[in-house]
Formats: structure tokens, sequence, C-alpha cells
């Protein structure tokens, strides 16, 4: 607070002395007056002459007036465009430091890269020689292999050769071998013919043999037959005889004996013929088989001498066999022999070949070490031819840089001294301004003298008091309760009106008197806001075509805003009188007067929501078109904070900007160059400058998000009153049908009164929001300071200690709602945003970068700061924003943008 108040002081001070220095007389008016007083009556009235040489004086001082004050503009035209020099020649100084110091870097790196190459060069030499030397010492040995290789292929065809007959050799063993494995072969043939033919007799005779034998057991078995039969003849020939005897003795029997003893003899005569007959027969048997016998004895001897002439054979055929496998033997010992003779001589040819591919390979591989030997010979005379290139074309590539470097100091040290001779010419023109602006008010207190001690005319009672109740004013000490009314207690009478209708008596709240009332509360207040849109309209109408700047971009808001004001307010204004006229009709009893209020009431109802609606959807389209570039135009590459003060970070950069322009005017005047502590001392400010562009881009990017925040906001707000309005239409409408008798429902109560709410509760949040933003303007007086000089400031303060108000002033501040907040968030941010953006010629854009002041601009242009909404060209815009005397109506203008 303290700070603020000697700024304040100061800005009395400055104030005071320019003022006197306009109205204080110069001595030769101070003289005049002396003069004058001095004088009597009687001298006055008879020096006509003196009076025609004070009106000819007067005439002077009047040309000496306008003369200084043509002169003052002119200089001030010339100040601002020595500003713009300076400030491009900083520009230019900032630019050409960043091309030196990157082609010394490159410089640096490129002699750096030169130095590597020579000792690349240096290297590929050593490696050359070295190469070379190897591929001599490998065509030594290149010649000595090919000797030894050359002794093998002798060896090897000789151990070829040798080979070769005892492969022959071996092939005469093996065809032995094979004759003698035939000779067996044929001999076990015929042994094993022999040994079957033998086996066959050996059967034959074992066949033949048990023939005999058989036929000898037959003749056995006959003999015994021949015996058998020749005593069963005996047997018969007795019982024959004891038969007839039998019968001799009975023949003096009786006939039946006799008979029975005649049938035995029969009997037994037949069977001693029998028997005599099967004897005869045995022995013709036993002498066909004693024949059959010896036959076959005789083939028995005869087969048997067949089998001793067979193992003859065989016994034959087996020494024959014998005999050809000795002869095998003796075949696979000479075929073993020869094997290992011609082993042996493939072992010494493989030897020899494998020798002699030892020398080959020993060769190969000489060759290739000589090869490569040459190959790196080669490439390391190519590596060297290159290295040597490398060299000439990083030592040109550094003596271009170094040119670039020499060029880019002169221009930074030429644009510096272009700088210190505009900074000159710019104070130059500003001093010289200030006397012009001072003969100027010498002049003007010559020809207004009348003035010279004038005090300034204090506004009386009657003026205070129409501006503190003008119609703006008493339309916000009214909105309030005209916003209770509508949003409160009118709803709530018509639910009650509706209640006590069904209930048959008469309503308790919501009286007719109490309709009447806020009905014609709410009509005064509309009046007043149709009376506000209508003046600022005509306002807007009178606005001259070729008005320009913030004033032009008003008149033409307030021609839509206005316009769509009146036509809204006259509608409501309508629909208010229609509500006293219904409420005057209740009392009086007059129903068709009701029902046709009613009526009008929700006409008009809807007719001011769907305005109201029509022209919040378009605010949230151009909301969200504003939003949506500032968005796509955002620094993303810093962080949107602010950690330091602008101002001081401004100040700071200022001071090391001058520091940084001494510094390269220093290095351009020296004809041997900068020495290492100037380029370290030039890097070092550099490196600060960049810092701090940072922290102004950072300050940037941070009003960029705030502007955004703000967009959201507004569009937030926009829609809920877009739907409010849409609700509190179809309550318009319900009102309608309910009048008209087609709904019987309190539907048109119930939309109200949820319209009501809707547009209450946004109308409260902005009430209540003011009123904190005021309150905290008092008991936080310094939360939202300046941070950067404001117009007609040629330093800056920081804040000192906060000093907070009291509670009971910021409760007051805070119902004071014909009061604006002076110092908000958002004047701040508006404040910063044209302190970036202002021209050099305004103190306090001086230290802005160009491309930081560019990229300030570009969000100007996404706040519809643009020249085309101000009636400007690009020009005149960027005239505008470097004159200081626009300081101020350029940050409320960007202020008024930011709201939401």
């Amino acid at each position: 607070m303290a700070a603020l108040q000697a700024k304040a002081g100061n800005r009395a001070v400055t104030t005071a002395i320019q003022r006197a220095t306009v109205t204080s007389p110069g001595p030769e008016t101070t003289d005049e007056v002396r003069a004058s007083s001095s004088r009597t009556p009687e001298a006055a009235a008879s020096s006509a002459s003196g009076q025609a040489q004070g009106e000819q004086q007067q005439d002077d001082a009047a040309r000496r007036k306008q003369a200084a004050e043509d002169e003052a503009k002119d200089l001030k035209k010339q100040a601002g465009t020595a500003a713009l020099t300076r400030a491009d020649a900083e520009a230019q100084m900032w630019r050409k430091t960043g091309v030196a110091a990157a082609a010394r870097k490159e410089a640096t790196a490129a002699e750096g890269e030169a130095v590597k190459s020579r000792d690349k060069t240096d290297a590929a030499e050593r490696q050359r020689a070295e190469a070379e030397g190897r591929e001599r010492d490998w065509a030594v040995q290149v010649e000595e292999a090919e000797k030894a290789r050359s002794a093998a292929a002798t060896a090897v065809s000789d151990r070829t050769g040798d080979e070769t007959a005892a492969g022959k050799r071996q092939a005469e063993a093996r065809e032995g071998l094979a004759d003698a494995e035939a000779e067996v072969q044929r001999c076990t043939e015929e042994a094993d013919t022999a040994a079957k033919e033998l086996a066959a007799v050996e059967a034959e005779v074992e066949r033949r043999r048990k023939k005999a034998e058989a036929t000898a057991k037959e003749l056995a078995d006959a003999e015994a037959e021949v015996e058998r039969c020749t005593k069963e003849s005996d047997d018969a020939v007795e019982a024959h005889r004891r038969a007839e005897a039998s019968l001799e003795a009975l023949a003096s029997a009786e006939d039946e004996a006799q008979k029975q003893a005649k049938q035995a003899a029969e009997a037994a005569h037949a069977a001693v013929e029998t028997w005599a007959t099967a004897v005869t027969a045995a022995k013709e048997q036993v002498v066909a088989l004693q024949r059959k016998a010896e036959k076959r004895q005789g083939k028995v001897e005869a087969e048997e001498e067949r089998q001793r002439e067979a193992e003859a054979a065989v016994r034959e055929r087996a020494g024959a066999v014998t005999s050809a496998e000795k002869e095998v033997d003796d075949a696979q010992d000479v075929l073993r022999k020869r094997s290992d003779e011609f082993a042996a001589a493939t072992r010494a040819r493989e030897d020899a070949e494998a020798t002699l591919t030892t020398r080959e390979e020993t060769k190969a591989a000489a060759e290739q070490q000589v090869s490569r030997a040459a190959a790196d010979r080669e490439r390391q005379e190519n590596a060297k031819a290159a290295a040597q290139q490398e060299v000439a074309r990083f030592e040109a590539t550094a003596s271009a840089h170094r040119r670039v470097e020499k060029d880019a100091r002169e221009a930074a040290g030429a644009a510096a001294r272009v700088r210190q001779q505009a900074g000159q010419d710019e104070a130059a023109a500003r001093e010289g301004a200030t006397e012009a602006t001072k003969r100027a008010g010498e002049a003007a207190g010559q020809t207004e003298q009348t003035e010279q001690t004038a005090e300034p005319e204090k506004p009386g009672r009657l003026k205070r008091f129409s501006k503190a109740f003008g119609f703006t004013n008493l339309k916000k000490m009214g909105d309030p309760g005209d916003t209770v009314i509508l949003r409160g207690t009118a709803p709530s009478g018509a639910a009650a009106r509706a209640a006590a209708s069904d209930a048959h008596r008469a309503p308790a709240f919501g009286t007719p008197s109490q309709q009447v009332f806020e009905s014609s509360h709410n009509f005064g207040i509309t009046a007043l806001g149709l009376g506000n849109d209508s003046r600022g309209l005509v306002s807007a109408l009178k606005t001259p075509k070729d008005t320009q700047g913030s004033a032009a971009h008003q008149a033409d808001k307030d021609k839509k805003g206005k316009s769509a004001g009146v036509l809204t307010n006259a509608t409501m204004l309508a629909g208010d009188g229609m509500k006293v006229g219904g409420g005057a009709a209740t009392k009086s009893g007059i129903v068709e007067g009701v029902t046709a209020a009613g009526e009008g009431v929700g006409v008009t109802t809807g007719l001011f929501s769907v305005g109201i609606g029509a022209r919040e959807g378009r605010a949230i389209h151009l909301t969200s078109q504003k939003r949506d570039a500032l968005k796509k135009h955002a620094l993303k590459d810093v962080e949107a904070v602010r950690t330091r003060t602008l101002q001081v970070v401004l100040d700071r950069l200022g001071a090391v900007n001058a520091e940084l322009v001494d510094k390269a005017a220093a290095e351009s005047g020296s004809e041997a160059g900068p020495t290492a502590e100037q380029i370290d001392s030039l890097d070092r400010s550099r490196a600060e400058v960049a810092s701090l562009r940072t922290e102004l881009r950072e300050h940037l990017a941070s009003a960029q998000q705030y502007a955004i925040h703000k967009q959201d906001n507004k569009i937030i707000k926009r829609a809920v009153s877009l739907g409010g309005n849409v609700v509190r239409t179809a309550g318009g409408i319900l009102v309608v049908i309910t009048l008209a008798g087609t709904l019987a429902t309190p539907a048109a109560p119930a939309v109200g009164a949820t319209g009501a709410a809707v547009l209450g509760g946004l109308a409260a949040y902005k009430g209540g929001k003011g009123g904190y933003k005021r309150a905290e303007s008092v008991r936080h007086p310094d939360k939202w300071r300046r941070t950067t000089m404001a117009q007609g400031d040629t330093e800056f303060t920081e804040a000192g200690e906060e000093q907070k108000g009291s509670g009971w002033r910021a409760a007051l501040e805070a119902v004071k709602v014909t009061k604006s907040i002076e110092q908000g968030e958002r004047q701040l941010r508006a404040q910063e945003i044209y302190a970036l953006a202002a021209g050099p010629a305004v103190p306090v854009g001086r230290n802005v970068p160009e491309d930081i002041r560019a990229e300030a601009r570009g969000l100007l242009l996404d706040l519809k700061c643009d020249p085309a909404r101000r009636n400007e060209n690009a020009k005149e815009w960027s005239d505008s924003l470097n004159d200081p005397e626009q300081q101020e109506d350029w940050e409320k203008y960007i202020a008024k943008q930011l709201a939401s």
C-alpha cells in the first residue's frame, strides 16, 4: 500500500509539474503583466498603439504555441521511429550475435575436425608404410611357398605312380583270389552234390535195407504161419482120426449119435483139408518170400556198393575243396600283401597331396596376405587422401564459418551501434518533445492568462448526484431485487396461486397486490434497461464511420448487442406491463382481462426467451471459435508459469541487452578479433538473455492459458443461460396452452419455476462472484496489483509488504453492485498481454524482443483485437500499439476481450 501511495504521489507530482509547465507564464508574459499592472488607467486608455502591439504579441504566441505543438508531435513521431529502429537493431544484433556464436561454434568444431583429420592423415601414412612392408615380406613368402609347392607336386606325381602300380598288383591279387574262390565254390558245389548223392544213396540203402528187413519179417511170419498151419493141420488130422475112431465106435449106436459122429468126422475131415490147403499156401508164400528176400538183399548189397562209391567221391571232393581253400588262403595272403602295399602307396600319395595342399594353402595364404597388405596399403592411401580432403574441407568450412562469424560480428556490431545511435536519437527526440511541449505551454500561457491560475472546476452536487443515480447505476441497484422477484417470489407466488385455486380458496402468498408490486418493479427495471440499451444503440449509430481503435470495435458490438437488447427489453417490458395489468384485473375481478394478460405474458415470455436463447447460442458458437483459435496458437514448448514480476524481467532484459550491445560493439571494433574472455562474457550475456526470453514466453503462455480458461467459463455460463431460456420458453408456451383450456395440469408453473431456478442460480453465481471479487480487492489490495509500468510511468517499484483491508470494509465493498473492480486478475492479465505486445516506443514494451512481441500480438488477434474490428489497417494497428498515449485504452480494451 505504501508503494502504491508513493506511486500515486509521484504521478500527482508529475501531473502538477506538467500542469505548472503548461500554465506558468513565460518571462515575457510576466514582465507584461507587471508592466500592465504598473500602468495607470489614463495611460492604458491613451495607448491604442500598445493594444495593437499586445494583440500582435498574442498572435505571435499562438503561432509559437502551434509551432511548438507541431514540433512536439513531430519529435514524438521521430522518437517512435527511433524506438522502432532501436528495436529492429536490437533484434538484428540478437540474431547476428546468435549467428556469430553458432558460426564460432561450428568453426571451432570444424577446426577440431581438421586437427583430427590431420591426425588421421599421419596415422594413414604410417599404416600405409607398414602395409607396404608387410606386402614385401609376404611376397617373399609367396616365392618360397611356390618352391615348396612345386616339390610337393612332384612328390604327389611320384606317389601317384607308385599307387597306380600297387593298385594294379592289388587288382591282380584280387583276380587270383576271385579265381581261387571260384574254384573253392566249384569244388564246394561238387562236394555238396556228391554229399547229396551220398545222402540219397544212403537213404536208398536204408530204404532197401528196411524193405529187406520187412521182407525177412514177412518171411519169418510166413514160416511161423506155416508152422502154425502145420500144427493146426496135424491137430485136424488128429481130430479126424479121433472122429473116425469115434464113428467106428458108434456104429452100433443109435442113428442120432451116429449121425452126429458122422457129422463130426466130416467136419474134421473138412478141417484137415482146409488146414492142408492152408499149409500148402503158407509154404508157397514162404517160398515166394524167400525169393523176394533174396532179391531185396541183392539190391541192398548193390546200393551199399554205390554208397561206398559215393563216399569215395565225397572224400575226393572234400580233398579238392581243401586244396582250393588252401589256394584261396594263399590268394588272400597275396591280396592282403598287395592291399597293404596299395594302402601304403595311397597313404604316401595322400601325405604328398596333403603336403601339396598345405604348400598351396600356405602359398594362397601368403598371396592373400599380399593382397590384403596391398589392399590395406591402397585403403590407407585412400584414407590418407580422404583425410587430406577432409582436412581441406574442414579448413574450408572453418574458414567459411570464421568469415560468417566475422561478418555476423561486424553486422552485430553495426546493429549495436545503430541501436546505440537510435537510443540516443530516441532520447534526444523525447527530450526535444518535452522541451517543445514546455514551449507550447509557455506560449499558451501568453494567450490564456485567465487559465493560468484557474482552479479545476469541481463537479457540483447535482452532477455528482446524477452520476451516482444515473440510469446505468439505477439499473444495477435494481437488478438484485429484479432477480429475486423473477427467480424467486414470482414463480413461487404463481405456484401458490395455482395451489390456492385448486383448493378453492384465496392465496396466502402471491396475492394480486403482491403481483402488481413485483410486476411494477420488474417494469421499472426493464424500462431502465431499455433506456440504457437505446442510448447505447443511438450512441453507436452516431459513431462516425472513420472512428478507429477500441471505440470503433465497441460501436460495432453495440450496434449488434444493443439492438438485440432493445428488442428483448421491449418484449420483456410488454410482458411486465401485461403482468401489471393482469394483477390489476385480478384485484378488480375482471376475469377476461386476467386471461388475456396471462396469455400475453406467456407469449412475450416465449418471445424474449427465444431471442435471448438465440443470442446465447450465437455467443457460444463465437466463443468456441475464439477458444479453439487460442488453443491452436498456444505455446507448447514452455511452461505456463509466472515466476517473477513481469516488469522486473523486462527491466533485467533491457539491462542485459544493453550490456550485450556494448559487448557486441566492442567486439566488432577489434581488428584482432574477440578474446576468449570477451567471447565468454558475450556467451554469458546471451545465455542470460535466452533465459529471460524464456521467462517472457512463460508469462505469455500463462496469459494464453488464462484467456482459454475465461473462454471456457464463458461457454459454460452461456450454455446454462441458454438452457434456462429454453426451459423458460417452454414455460411460456405451457402458460398459453393452459389458459386456452387445452392443458389442465400445473405443468406451466413447474416448468417456469425450473427455468427460474436455473437462471436464478446463474445470476446468484455471478452476483456472488462479483461481490467476492470486490471484497477481495479491499481485503487483499495488492493481490492483483500491476506488474508493469502504467501509462506515463518512467520507472517501476516492486510492491512492499501487503496491507490488508478490514473485514467490515470488505463486506461493505461486496454489496456495492454499482462499483466495478479497477484492478483485478483480468485487468492484470490484460496489462501483461499489452506489455508484451506493445511497441518499443511505449516504455512498458521497450525491452520486449521482436519475436515475442509478434507472438503476443498473435494472442491479440486470437482475442479478436485485430485491425479489422478496430477499423484500422495493419500499419495503423501496429502504430496504435506503439503509441504510449494509447496504453490505457489498449489495456481496457484487452480486459474487455478477456471478459467471460
